[in-house]
């Protein structure tokens, strides 16, 4: 019965009739949290290319968002990324002209709210102003951009996604400005900090340093706990260990645990000297010569938080490399000193 759903969705994403493409996208979704696993992936695939072709602007960006949810279910992304982080851009870029014209032709009124009324009232008004044809792609790529982003963030649940984002700061210089538009626009941001890569992390109290591979981390109270969890087990950084509890829910969930508080193990500065927050995340390490550089000192004083991921995936944090401590005193050189942090 799933794979019929998926069939008649395809055709009808392809089609004219947006009522009844529209009106398809709850029953697959549910449909698709009754399907065998494996026919998630299949699915998937056979919708990506519909998807991308679809002829009626806003099919396409919802029915992206339900694919999303095929995915979130598990199903993987596969050529869907390619589509949806292309059409992304397009949207984004959409969307920021929309905002200027807006504030420059709205009349001092609030950017329009994303109903069926307020989009048509915003696309008679900047069509009195632009005329139609540039009115229109731009109040649809203020319309469809949040649907666009809710299915990239889908999409970055997995490392092979993530791997196709490019130049990850072009993508989040777009979105930041965005972040309060929609609350799509938020959950784009957190997806955008995830890395799967190589951390430098020097522990400067004690000189010691190790290459750590990180991956499906989303912040630093993620990364924080982690990686005292990973320095600490593999004899870096003497200690006691994060609780395993605490570890496990970091690493798989449960998320919304009713654990008590996890403690603050470090101070996280980057290279530049900068204090990392721990409501940043591992994309925002800034790079120098090549690498993300973490520092870690003492903690500064005592904090508090619940352990939690942002999003369902999988997180690693590993030590690959313990440094050798003349490469450790080559890379403290890039670094300022403490009384300057």
């Amino acid at each position: 019965m799933f794979v019929q759903q998926v069939q008649r969705f395809h055709q009808l994403i392809l089609g004219q009739d947006v009522n009844s493409a529209l009106a398809a996208v709850a029953p697959l979704v549910q449909a698709a949290r009754l399907a065998p696993a494996h026919e998630l992936t299949p699915a998937v695939t056979h919708l990506a290319p519909a998807i991308g072709a679809a002829p009626i602007p806003f099919v396409a960006a919802t029915a992206a968002t339900a694919a999303g949810a095929l995915v979130e279910l598990g199903g993987s992304p596969g050529p869907l990324t390619r589509i949806v982080l292309e059409r992304l851009g397009s949207a984004l870029t959409g969307t920021h002209a929309f905002i200027d014209a807006w504030m420059a032709h709205g009349g001092g009124r609030a950017l329009p709210e994303r109903t069926q009324m307020d989009v048509t009232v915003a696309t008679g008004l900047l069509a009195s102003q632009l005329g139609p044809d540039r009115a229109m792609p731009l109040v649809a790529a203020w319309r469809d951009a949040p649907h666009w982003a809710l299915a990239a963030v889908a999409c970055l649940h997995h490392a092979e996604a993530r791997a196709q984002l490019g130049d990850r700061a072009a993508w989040t210089a777009q979105v930041d400005p965005l972040h309060s538009a929609a609350p799509a626009f938020m959950r784009l941001i957190l997806a955008l900090r995830i890395v799967d890569e190589h951390l430098l992390v020097l522990h400067r109290p004690t000189r010691r340093g190790a290459m750590v591979f990180v991956s499906g981390v989303a912040d630093n109270f993620q990364l924080q706990t982690l990686l005292a969890d990973a320095l600490i087990g593999a004899g870096l950084v003497q200690g006691k260990r994060p609780d395993a509890r605490w570890v496990s829910a970091f690493q798989h969930g449960p998320d919304g645990t009713v654990l008590e508080h996890v403690d603050d193990s470090f101070h996280l500065t980057d290279a530049t000297g900068a204090t990392m927050r721990n409501e940043a995340g591992p994309a925002d390490i800034a790079v120098v010569s090549g690498s993300r550089i973490l520092v870690l000192d003492d903690a500064r004083y005592s904090r508090h938080w619940r352990p939690g991921r942002r999003f369902p995936i999988t997180a690693q944090v590993r030590v690959d490399r313990i440094l050798t401590q003349e490469e450790v005193e080559a890379w403290l050189g890039y670094v300022p000193p403490t009384s300057a942090v």
